[in-house]
């Protein structure tokens, strides 16, 4: 990335248009700091802004957490295409990039993602990357993540995949399975800070979904450890905790195999009763949210349990850990009373549920850090969910309420955000649109004044499905009209589709003709519906949208933390939370309610 900036910045100064310029790097200010500022960099690499709990998020769990790491990311493409339009005046600009396959995944993503928001109507920016020395084998770690990875970018909108051309590969190398000079230099200097600068800069490369960042470090740090490059007295920790970190990036990947036999390795090797809780606690995660295997992960969640409850006078870490395992089997409890065909056995489990997110919440109430601070954010909405599953939706806005007191009062314009969206989804439930759609529409301006699009986009569609489910269509017709601008600004064709379906179905039940503009676009995404809609006859374009398969989007109760359109990882295959609250992923109007 590093190398790119320097070669189109270099262009960008010397462009004759000052004007220009200056609109290009005032409007680009944080990010160009961020990227090219040597007061950014450490000894250990560039750091990036996460906060202390987007990384906890992403190195306690086995969920992809990408949402911080999207902002930048996309941030960082339109700061590339926004040069490349610059450069290249009129005609597309084109870069020619030797070795690709040796670039790091977020680099990669930023050149996708900057060719696809530096088209406009015509091809911005062109890509064409040359692959390195093609690697012997498959069958290394780093191997199948630079495989896979490219797999799926190969199967993206705007990319072509030629054959081999032997007289156009660059003699780069294969990216290396066991580390460079390079790497052990990184992993020599973090160990000078002792094992947490080590485990930050594995943690970081994690957030950022750089895998293979992550997999070279833990894997050079471990094989010092082993030549005995590395203190003794760190040995035994560090072999446990890189061990689960490799687990859990391998987790994020979809390699469960290996995740579980990373975590298998780190008990064998794991001595403190917080470290066999905690690999315990992340093989019931798998059990639960991969394999949606209950039995097993109470399995898990049982040992432990086993291994902090008898302690006599258990640590901090320990009550935490405690409290992970009973949020953890709430969340078993659950899924097993969503599956129960019996009432009483459906009830039971709901009532375990409770049970163990209360006892969980009451545990770390009081617990200082960070980590027990998470944990309690975790279990505040965890228990609110639990009773809007249950349909206890008044009680799930008043203990929302009571326990975001504290960042309520603080002030922070990310975690009202988060909590107008979560208030608005709990008023819609309970049939209180009018209160919905006040509390959705403060969470939309909250997301403005961060400028995050992305969670910006899915409030706008939640705010629309309320509009819309108040019979109020023109005000639903301006937001979801909002919506497709957006999510066309952000290039997701998904987001885009569902957006459309709003805007149309809200044009079709209220008096407005639809224009010619969402016309075009319905004859792209809705090519069978076009004549109907084009009609102007409400009746015949209704039975046009249903013929067609026009949904409007039920929004979900937790935004998601991830960002397919940016990480390029692909969706998980299983909604959770909609199969927890037994909330349909759309809807038809006139057929509401049936689950798709």
């Amino acid at each position: 990335m590093d190398l790119l900036l320097g070669e189109l910045l270099a262009r960008v100064e010397a462009s004759p248009d000052d004007a220009a310029v200056a609109r290009l790097r005032s409007r680009h200010r944080d990010t160009l700091d961020l990227l090219t500022s040597p007061g950014q960099r450490q000894e250990i690499g560039r750091v990036l802004p996460f906060s202390e709990a987007a990384a906890l998020g992403t190195t306690r769990r086995i969920s992809r957490e990408s949402h911080t790491s999207a902002l930048w990311i996309d941030a960082a493409a339109r700061l590339v295409a926004d040069c490349a339009r610059l450069v290249a005046g009129p005609g597309p600009l084109l870069l020619d990039v030797a070795a690709l396959d040796r670039w790091d995944r977020p680099s990669v993503r930023v050149l996708y993602r900057a060719a696809l928001v530096a088209a406009d109507g015509s091809p911005g920016l062109l890509v064409r990357g040359f692959p390195g020395r093609p690697p012997t084998a498959r069958n290394g770690v780093i191997g199948r993540l630079r495989s896979t990875f490219f797999d799926n970018l190969a199967a993206r909108r705007g990319v072509v995949v030629h054959g081999p051309e032997r007289d156009r590969e660059v003699d780069g190398g294969e990216f290396p399975e066991n580390g460079t000079p390079e790497i052990e230099s990184v992993v020599h200097r973090a160990l000078a800070g002792g094992l947490p600068d080590l485990l930050r800069l594995v943690g970081d490369s994690l957030a950022m979904q750089n895998f293979e960042r992550s997999r070279l470090v833990s894997e050079t740090a471990r094989r010092l450890y082993g030549s005995g490059a590395v203190p003794a007295g760190e040995g035994p920790d560090l072999q446990v905790q890189l061990l689960r970190l490799e687990a859990i990036s391998a987790a994020q990947v979809g390699d469960i195999a290996e995740a579980e036999q990373l975590l298998g390795q780190a008990l064998e090797l794991a001595r403190r009763p917080e470290d066999v809780a905690h690999l315990n606690y992340l093989l019931a995660l798998i059990a639960t949210k991969r394999s949606y295997d209950p039995e097993a992960a109470r399995t898990y969640y049982g040992r432990a349990r086993r291994a902090v409850d008898d302690l006599a006078d258990p640590s901090v870490e320990a009550l935490v850990e405690r409290a992970w395992v009973g949020n953890g089997l709430a969340l078993v409890a659950v899924l097993e009373a969503r599956r129960a065909t019996d009432p009483d056995e459906r009830e039971a489990r709901f009532a375990e549920a409770y049970r163990e997110e209360l006892a969980a919440f009451a545990a770390v109430r009081g617990l200082p850090g960070m980590s027990a601070f998470y944990l309690r954010y975790n279990l505040g909405y965890n228990l609110s969910f639990l009773l809007e599953i249950t349909g206890r939706y008044e009680q799930a806005q008043s203990f929302l309420t009571s326990v975001s007191s504290v960042l309520l009062s603080a002030d922070r314009s990310d975690y009202l955000a988060l909590y107008q969206y979560a208030i608005g989804l709990l008023r819609l439930r309970n049939q209180d649109f009018p209160g919905a759609a006040e509390s959705l529409g403060l969470a939309v301006g909250l997301a403005e004044s961060l400028r995050d699009p992305f969670y910006l986009e899915r409030m706008l569609s939640a705010l629309g499905y309320v509009e819309h489910k108040r019979g109020r269509h023109a005000e639903a017709l301006a937001v979801f009209r909002e919506g497709t601008r957006l999510a066309r600004w952000l290039r997701d064709e998904d987001a885009y589709r569902q957006q459309l379906s709003g805007l149309l179905w809200s044009g079709v039940l209220g008096a407005d003709p639809l224009d010619a503009e969402t016309l075009a676009a319905a004859e792209v995404h809705f090519p069978a519906a076009v004549h109907d809609l084009a009609s102007g006859d409400r009746a015949r374009s209704i039975a046009a949208l249903h013929s067609a398969g026009a949904e409007i989007l039920v929004p979900s109760s937790k935004l998601p933390s991830y960002v397919a359109s940016v990480d390029l990882e692909g969706r998980p295959g299983h909604d959770l939370n909609r199969f927890l609250a037994g909330v349909a992923t759309t809807e038809r109007p006139g057929t509401e309610g049936a689950i798709r």
